[in-house]
């Protein structure tokens, strides 16, 4: 499992080190259970958000791919095709920021690699590029800088908490 952190807007390091040590079910509860609260916490008031998933780097067969976890605590492997689903829509990075997504390829892999590929499958996300909303106050800009660029498993700072209003299509319940 990658570095912890829990969104800005929750109380901070007290969580972090329990998840870290967790076996990986217990790991998604608790991401779940994060994700359920962040869209918890924009109900009052206005609600704004009524679905999101939480993006992260999970160690797939000895391998660090992204993964994402729904609210209904479905766990699965992030694929371009899921990616493009949110990247066709407006996604709020923990609620705050308005971000783009986009997914990318990383360019030292051999071509007999592809030849490898599953066809029975989409091909996963290698890297994504995360780009914010140009309307982004300097301070939402600084709070997230550590998110902003081309993220790749391996370099990813934290889990990514992405809301939005609806649930992309591609996507489970």
């Amino acid at each position: 499992m990658c570095r912890s952190t829990l969104p800005l807007w929750a109380y901070t390091a007290t969580f972090s080190p329990l998840v870290a040590a967790m076996q990986s079910s217990l790991v998604v509860d608790a991401l779940k259970d994060q994700l359920l609260q962040v869209l918890d916490w924009y109900q009052h008031g206005l609600p704004r958000f009524r679905w999101g998933t939480v993006i992260h780097c999970r160690n797939e067969r000895g391998r660090l791919r992204f993964g994402a976890i729904t609210p209904q605590g479905e766990s699965l492997l992030l694929s371009e095709p899921l990616l493009d689903g949110l990247a066709g829509m407006t996604c709020w990075l923990d609620g705050a920021v308005r971000v783009r997504l986009e997914s990318r390829r990383t360019n030292n892999q051999h071509p007999w690699v592809d030849a490898l590929a599953r066809p029975d499958r989409p091909p996963l996300v290698e890297a994504m590029s995360v780009y914010f909303n140009p309307d982004s106050s300097p301070e939402e800009v600084m709070a997230f800088q550590a998110m902003a660029g081309v993220l790749t498993p391996a370099k990813c700072p934290s889990e990514l908490f992405l809301l939005t209003k609806e649930r992309p299509a591609g996507w489970p319940l």
